[in-house]
């Protein structure tokens, strides 16, 4: 929500001179009630938010009401219902280091506007006029160019942003509250999401900077991914 907040949506201008600029996108309220769900073939996990509410604000627009006769002013739209989903997908890289490390694509990404859920605001001159026009133009136009830079920003941003974290430890972190220590750590194979529950294997050494790096000498046991058994009751108790 934070990458999206506040975006910058492009100028928007037809053949007839008719313009709306200066255009951003606001959330104004996103509910607390994520859902959660997977897609198995795409090895993502989803997450939805579907009641955003956000706030359209266009800081000057033109529309030629009649051959003589043109409407200039600002606007808003309250769009009370927004449909936002992102799906993360994951795989694998390899550093430098020879580090295998976690990479994250997005899939699976909507954005969706109840066209019957808005409020339009206009200010300016021939108001009146204008508005049925407006709200076509917002419907058919303006809402698109919103859903589709939306989009386009969660798709280039939230990998750039997710990979980048993950590749500046490189594979690398220290311990907190504890000086000295520092976690090696790799997922030689990506994540596995499944239609019940999403696992990872991370291979991680615990050490002491000022001494490096000591392999044990016992054998490590395996580690399930997952276990049925250490499942909680949905039951009250």
């Amino acid at each position: 929500m934070k990458l999206i907040n506040n975006l910058q949506l492009p100028d928007l201008e037809d053949s007839d001179g008719n313009y709306i600029k200066e255009n951003t996108f606001e959330i104004i309220e996103s509910s607390e009630y994520v859902e959660f769900t997977t897609d198995v073939d795409k090895n993502a996990v989803i997450l939805a938010n579907k009641k955003v509410s956000a706030q359209f604000r266009s800081g000057k627009f033109r529309y030629k009401v009649a051959p003589l006769i043109v409407a200039k002013g600002h606007a808003t739209v309250d769009m009370h219902t927004v449909d936002i989903e992102v799906g993360m997908s994951f795989s694998t890289k390899t550093l430098r280091s020879g580090q295998i490390v976690p990479k994250v694509d997005t899939v699976d990404i909507i954005c969706d506007i109840d066209r019957f859920d808005i409020n339009i605001h206009l200010f300016g001159n021939l108001i009146t006029d204008i508005g049925s026009l407006f709200e076509v133009f917002f419907v058919g136009t303006v809402a698109t160019a919103i859903e589709d830079t939306v989009k386009l920003t969660l798709n280039q941003g939230i990998p750039i942003i997710t990979n980048n974290i993950i590749q500046s430890t490189n594979g690398y972190f220290p311990v907190p509250l504890i000086d000295n220590w520092v976690i090696d750590w790799q997922t030689p194979e990506a994540a596995v999401v499944t239609s019940s529950n999403v696992g990872v294997g991370i291979k991680g050494l615990f050490f002491d900077n000022l001494i490096g790096e000591e392999e044990p000498t016992d054998k490590i046991p395996e580690m399930p991914m997952h276990s049925s058994a250490t499942l909680r009751s949905s039951k009250p108790t």
